[in-house]
C-alpha cells in the first residue's frame, strides 16, 4: 500500500509541475504576443510620421513650382539667394531649405536624403557646371540663377557670368 501511495504523490507532483511549467509558457506567450503588439504599433507610428513628412515636403515643392510659375514675367532667368536651392535636385524651393554642413562649409538640401548626399558628395553633388563654359563650381558658393519657367537652376563661379548668362537669355 506505501508504494501506491507513493506513485499517487509522484503523479500528484509531476502535476503540479506540468501545471507550472503551463502557466509560465502561457505568461511567456502572452508577454511575447504583447511586445509584438507594441512593436507593430510603434513601427506603424514612426511610418505615419515618414509618410507625413513626405507629403509635406513634396506638397512644398509642388507648392513652390505654382507659385514659380504664377510669377513668371517676361524675364526667364533670376538670381536667387542659395538657401531657398536644393542643391540635390538643383530647384529653386521659395522656402528655406534644410542647411547641412560638409566639409565646413554649408549646402542646402530639402530632405533627409539630400542631408548623406551632400556630406558624402555622392556622386559630386556638391559640384555644378557653369553653362556659359562647363567650368565646376561648387554650389554652396555659387551665384545661382533660377530659370523662372521650369525652377530649375544654374551655377556661376561670379555675379558677372551670372548676369551675362541672363541678359543671353532674355527673352
Amino acid at each position: 500500500m506505501k508504494q501506491i501511495q507513493s506513485n499517487q504523490k509522484n503523479n500528484a507532483i509531476q502535476v503540479i509541475a506540468i501545471n507550472n511549467l503551463i502557466g509560465k509558457i502561457h505568461q511567456l506567450s502572452i508577454s511575447v504576443l504583447i511586445l509584438l503588439l507594441l512593436s507593430l504599433l510603434l513601427l506603424s507610428c514612426s511610418n505615419k510620421k515618414k509618410e507625413v513628412a513626405e507629403s509635406a515636403s513634396q506638397a512644398n515643392v509642388e507648392a513652390s513650382i505654382k507659385i514659380n510659375e504664377a510669377m513668371s514675367s517676361a524675364q526667364s532667368y533670376e538670381i536667387v539667394p542659395s538657401e531657398k536651392v536644393c542643391m540635390v535636385n538643383n530647384r529653386f524651393m521659395g522656402v528655406p531649405q534644410i542647411p547641412i554642413e560638409a566639409n565646413g562649409t554649408t549646402y542646402y538640401g530639402c530632405c533627409e536624403n539630400c542631408v548623406e548626399k551632400l556630406q558624402k558628395n555622392l556622386d559630386d553633388v556638391r559640384f555644378g557646371s557653369n553653362p556659359l563654359n562647363d567650368s565646376k563650381v561648387d554650389k554652396a558658393s555659387a551665384i545661382i540663377v533660377q530659370d523662372k519657367s521650369s525652377g530649375s537652376v544654374f551655377y556661376f563661379a561670379s555675379q558677372e557670368d551670372a548676369q551675362s548668362f541672363i541678359n543671353k537669355n532674355k527673352g
